[in-house]
């Protein structure tokens, strides 16, 4: 068992664990944890309606996008230090346009994030750093509600999207939103 996980007893439901107990929300390891960024991927192409939506890949505004987004992130100072990204085409390649500013960045390839519920991610995130920047590169409806259940604030996350999270005390803040229309 990882030093920094609480463990759950059997009578804790699982949706106690996730809200207000979790080890991002509540724990010693919460205060550690200081700042996340949470993006959708960028503008993906529906070209081929014979395609899995999971090979799906980025569009010409997608692939515009990403390295824009990825020059704001860095404008601001926000560099993670770990990279949660999904198993998904358009991610990966959402991650890749951003790569001329994160291409040193050490990334995990997660494919718990494709689809995935609050609960999902909430578990995906047990691995976040202790301290500094990570960053969580996924889809919605699971990037706007994640960003809500930390932080209690909701924020439409159009595609290529990335709020910016501080963790201060118990609770998460939203300091950033970057939309690339309104950076472009």
């Amino acid at each position: 068992m990882h030093p920094h996980r609480r463990r759950t007893s059997s009578r804790e439901s699982r949706h106690s664990r996730i809200r207000g107990n979790h080890p991002l929300e509540g724990s010693r390891r919460s205060r550690m944890v200081r700042r996340l960024i949470v993006m959708r991927h960028a503008k993906s192409s529906w070209k081929d309606p014979n395609l899995d939506d999971h090979e799906r890949s980025l569009n010409k505004r997608g692939r515009r996008d990403a390295p824009m987004v990825a020059d704001a992130i860095f404008d601001r100072g926000w560099i993670p230090e770990l990279i949660l990204v999904s198993s998904s085409k358009r991610t990966l390649q959402t991650l890749e346009g951003m790569s001329h500013r994160l291409g040193k960045t050490p990334f995990q390839v997660r494919p718990g994030i494709y689809h995935a519920t609050v609960s999902d991610l909430m578990e995906e995130l047990e691995d976040a750093l202790d301290s500094g920047t990570t960053m969580i590169i996924g889809h919605n409806p699971g990037s706007e509600i994640l960003v809500n259940h930390l932080s209690g604030e909701w924020h439409t996350m159009p595609t290529a999207t990335a709020v910016l999270l501080v963790h201060s005390g118990p609770t998460w803040t939203v300091e950033d939103v970057i939309r690339p229309k309104q950076i472009a």
